[in-house]
């Protein structure tokens, strides 16, 4: 396993690519000199930076338009802050999973908490794009589609989530441009291969009426 640590690319047309964070500066944007190039419009030329700093990672906002988000939080301009391994990451409309190498836990595996008597529900693996149900995977695998709708609902869990931003963040490439009926299919599918059998009671996703649809937690 390497050393350094690792931004997983989680959307647009870069999805599922890994960088590794080798060097003391790590520069971040539009421009083809960056070493991690976005493939995205909405980006600044120079947007970011990552400095590896005492066997740690911080990030910092160059003053982009659009913003640097670490944990759902947008830093101040030229702001920095430390990564934690797991941490989401997102530049302008592009989101990244850090990793980091000396941390316990390596890879991001999720949990949905079971009822009390239950086994343990749901785990979605973002490194090997694997879904458990109870402990087994889904074999045939989920569609990247399917896989990204799952992750982003997990991300969110325990809030609903409107139809506007689930097509904003799971199919930004159309960037939102997405009818709610293909956002309905999409779930449908989902819950098929995650919650299989004829109960009415939905176990992991639940549909909030005229919104959109939440992931549920213990």
């Amino acid at each position: 396993m390497s050393q350094y640590g690792r931004l997983i690319c989680l959307s647009g047309p870069n999805m599922g690519k890994e960088y590794e964070l080798s060097g003391e500066v790590t520069d971040v944007g539009r421009a083809a000199t960056a070493q991690i190039v976005l493939a995205d419009s909405f980006a600044s030329r120079q947007h970011a930076e990552i400095y590896f700093v005492d066997n740690g990672y911080q990030i910092r906002d160059l003053g982009s338009k659009n913003g640097v988000y670490v944990r759902k939080e947008r830093l101040a301009a030229d702001g920095r802050v430390w990564l934690n391994d797991g941490d989401e990451v997102q530049f302008a409309s592009t989101r990244f999973r850090f990793q980091d190498p000396s941390a316990t836990v390596t890879a991001p595996a999720l949990m949905a908490v079971a009822a009390p008597g239950e086994r343990p529900g749901l785990r979605v693996d973002m490194a090997t794009r694997q879904v458990f149900v109870d402990g087994v995977v889904l074999d045939p695998p989920l569609s990247v589609k399917q896989f990204d709708l799952l992750w982003y609902l997990y991300e969110n869990r325990g809030r609903a989530v409107s139809k506007d931003e689930i097509a904003l963040n799971v199919w930004s490439e159309s960037e939102g441009d997405t009818y709610d009926a293909n956002i309905d299919r999409m779930v449908s599918r989902v819950r098929n291969r995650i919650e299989p059998g004829e109960s009415e009671e939905a176990r992991f996703i639940t549909t909030v009426r005229g919104y959109g649809y939440q992931m549920l937690v213990d």
